[in-house]
């Protein structure tokens, strides 16, 4: 089955493998993993902007949904929708808040993009795998996102796994000993990571800061600005997108709240401790990763020795 021509593209996926000095072929080598069939995010979100049987039920704009009931003299939030949620109402506040593109005066407006993967086996018996990624726009109501009928799901991409030749690959290199499970698992991120950089490209990372000029359905010309508010996955799929060790010490991909803790799920101190102990992407976590890359890829040390482990072990953090 061929997807190319029908707005696919085929894109191969290469990887650098890092064997540690004791193994009898070290260094760094070049692995040709399998093409990645995708479709531009970009172009996706254009196909959907000029879609008029979907334009009228898109909400450019997000708003407060309130509830009185009548003798009450505070209206109650209603949460149900993202384009009545505060992330999408502070997405948008911030959008408008900042410049504008020099000498544009079109309206801007946030695109909520929504995504969803599980990677699935086709049959009971054999080894035959599918690992889908799907799009859908938040500005659209999800009691028409999950008819079927409405066909509002955008199919954006297959992920590929390791192929089983990599092991020979990697036993190889090893010297006749098999890799490890660690190591197993830090190329499958690795893979893993080097497809989201496709999808994630030069076009939609320029689209994200500066956005995109679209005539809309209306007849109207706005500025689009991509924004991706969820990922919805299973646990294993999350510890992976957030580069996290699967069931590490800190376990959950949003908090450093450790596992000896876990039994106060639900309890007042550990939503408010979730809050505290919040993962932060800041430049402490970022010279971590990367000076345990520089240690793998430069000086030949394990994916999980000593000096490694010191760095990463502490937050369940990962070298990618």
């Amino acid at each position: 089955m061929s997807f190319e021509g029908a707005g696919w593209k085929k894109t191969a996926i290469n990887i650098k493998i890092p064997i540690h000095n004791r193994a009898d072929n070290p260094g760094v080598h070049d692995y040709l993993t399998a093409d990645l069939y995708h479709r531009p995010l970009v172009s996706v979100i254009k196909e959907k902007l000029a879609n008029e049987r979907h334009d009228e039920l898109f909400h450019y704009q997000p708003y407060e949904l309130l509830w009185n009931r009548g003798q009450s003299e505070t209206p109650i939030r209603v949460h149900g929708e993202l384009y009545t949620s505060e992330a999408f109402i502070q997405a948008h506040r911030e959008l408008q808040e900042s410049p504008p593109e020099p000498g544009c005066d079109l309206e801007r407006v946030v695109v909520a993009l929504m995504f969803w993967s599980d990677s699935t086996h086709l049959a009971s018996f054999g080894n035959s795998k599918l690992w889908p990624c799907y799009m859908f726009f938040g500005n659209e109501s999800k009691y028409r996102r999950c008819k079927p009928s409405c066909r509002l799901c955008s199919h954006v991409a297959y992920f590929n796994h390791l192929p089983d030749s990599f092991k020979d690959f990697a036993t190889r290199h090893f010297g006749g000993k098999g890799p490890s499970a660690d190591f197993m698992a830090h190329c499958h991120r690795e893979l893993f990571h080097a497809q989201w950089d496709v999808l994630l490209d030069d076009e939609f990372v320029e689209a994200y800061k500066h956005g995109i000029v679209i005539r809309c359905c209306d007849g109207i010309e706005r500025r689009f600005y991509p924004r991706i508010f969820t990922y919805s996955a299973d646990y294993p799929e999350k510890a992976l997108l957030a580069t996290i060790r699967n069931l590490g010490g800190c376990p959950c991909p949003r908090c450093l709240i450790p596992k000896s803790r876990v039994q106060n799920l639900g309890l007042s101190r550990d939503m408010k401790q979730r809050q505290t102990l919040a993962r932060i992407d800041d430049d402490a976590r970022q010279s971590k990763v990367t000076i345990s890359r520089s240690l793998i890829y430069d000086r030949g040390y394990g994916v999980r020795s000593n000096a490694v482990e010191n760095l990463l072990k502490e937050h369940s953090l990962v070298p990618t």
